[in-house]
């Protein structure tokens, strides 16, 4: 019997045949499918298919999932590598589900799909037991009492002059609106995959109440139609983890589409936003603004025409103080080298990116941001001089931080750096 969930690690090579591999060429295909409208997912070769650095899980069907987890190290742990990507969906999402205990042992233990149904449950029942949120309805209804207002027409037309049928409009407070039924339909597509007791006991509850609501075939559709509401600000982790489900579990149909649902993370990203919200913390306790996806400078100029600048720059992290740009930084979700000597070694291609964002910039300091790991353990502290930036004498610090922390702390940052109180 085949198993239910298959796990891979990014940049895998999976081997395609018949039989007891992991993927059957019918998933082979589903999978280059999703290649196709996912650029760089995977790439299909000759009896083997090789992922990229997108993690997550995607539907083979036949009720199976594929569950891709990141890699960090050259150590392949199932477990720890969930906990990795819990624990950087937590911060690069800001979701409050893992945040109390932070990512336990138990919840590791668990296939991707089993934690993130138990995460969405666990994000329902603040809500059930605040109370759903409920709006006005219009409804048409003939009543045996006047309620709200009397439709003249349709009681002449249809009931004539009767006095025990009265055709009426009017105001219902109801759990049934959208809001509702997306965490519904989210809900009836987790069902299978609400396993152990836990989930199977939040399950029934949050079904019993939301009974009221009306199940939509559409859910993905509508949770995409919501606009924010300052009224259901708090329904924003359950809703966020209810379009991840649908997503995955209830796709709309698109017709002339063959490749499979999938929940995806671009790790590149997913380490960009975790590292961010991370920094941004204790940015804003030291009075210091930390800007995310900087846009504005560029690396040069129209010689003719200095007004016009070409080659647009864009770091991750640009740190400032007032109108004072103290350092910028990216991150890199790579494995990082060291040399003989201990010294972290960045690849030359983020060396020449880094030292390009320092000089039209005109800061002192550049950052590169990589995971740690464990062969990192007796590294040493690396700075590299860059050449001059205008008066300024720029110098290239490589730190990273550890994905196994649940406060993601950052090693081997010099203590002169602007980012030596954002490191604590």
């Amino acid at each position: 019997m085949q198993a239910r969930t298959v796990t891979a690690i990014e940049h895998q090579v999976m081997p395609v045949a018949s039989g007891g591999a992991a993927l059957s060429p019918a998933e082979a295909e589903r999978l280059a499918a999703l290649g196709l409208q996912r650029r760089g997912f995977c790439v299909l070769g000759h009896r083997s298919l090789r992922l990229s650095q997108f993690v997550g899980l995607v539907s083979l069907g036949n009720g199976r999932v594929l569950e891709i987890l990141p890699k960090v190290g050259e150590q392949i742990d199932p477990a720890r590598a969930r906990g990795t990507l819990l624990r950087l969906l937590r911060w690069a999402y800001d979701l409050p589900s893992f945040a109390g205990g932070g990512v336990d042992h138990g919840l590791q233990q668990r296939e991707l799909l089993d934690v993130f149904v138990l995460a969405y449950l666990r994000a329902l029942v603040p809500l059930v037991r605040a109370g759903l949120v409920r709006r006005y309805r219009s409804r048409e209804k003939d009543l045996g009492v006047v309620r709200g207002r009397l439709l003249l027409k349709r009681q002449v037309a249809v009931h004539a002059m009767r006095v025990d049928r009265i055709a009426c409009r009017f105001d219902d407070l109801t759990i049934d609106n959208p809001w509702n039924q997306v965490l519904k339909a989210a809900l009836v597509a987790a069902r299978p995959w609400a396993r152990g007791l836990e989930s199977g006991r939040l399950w029934f509850e949050m079904a019993a109440a939301l009974d009221e609501v009306h199940l939509r075939s559409d859910g993905l559709s509508l949770h995409r139609s919501l606009r924010s509401d300052r009224q259901v600000n708090h329904y924003r982790p359950a809703l966020r983890w209810a379009g991840w489900i649908l997503q995955l579990l209830s796709p709309d149909l698109r017709s002339g589409s063959s490749s499979a649902p999938e929940l995806l993370f671009d790790m590149n990203r997913v380490f960009e936003l975790a590292v961010a919200a991370r920094l941004q913390r204790r940015a804003d306790a030291l009075g210091l603004r930390l800007h995310s996806q900087h846009r504005g400078r560029h690396l040069a100029y129209d010689t003719a025409d200095p007004h016009r600048h070409f080659f647009g720059l864009r770091p991750d992290l640009v740190l400032s103080r007032g109108d004072e740009i103290l350092a910028v930084a990216d991150t890199k979700w790579s494995r990082l080298a060291t040399d003989k000597r201990g010294y972290l070694i960045p690849t030359d291609a983020h060396a020449y990116q880094l030292h390009a964002y320092a000089s039209a910039y005109l800061c002192d300091e550049a950052l590169l941001i990589y995971p740690w790991h464990q062969a990192l353990g007796d590294a040493r502290m690396s700075g590299y001089g860059l050449p001059d930036a205008g008066d300024r004498q720029p110098v290239l610090h490589v730190v990273c931080a550890d994905v196994e922390n649940e406060d993601l702390p950052l090693h081997f940052v010099d203590p002169r750096s602007h980012f030596a109180g954002l490191a604590r």
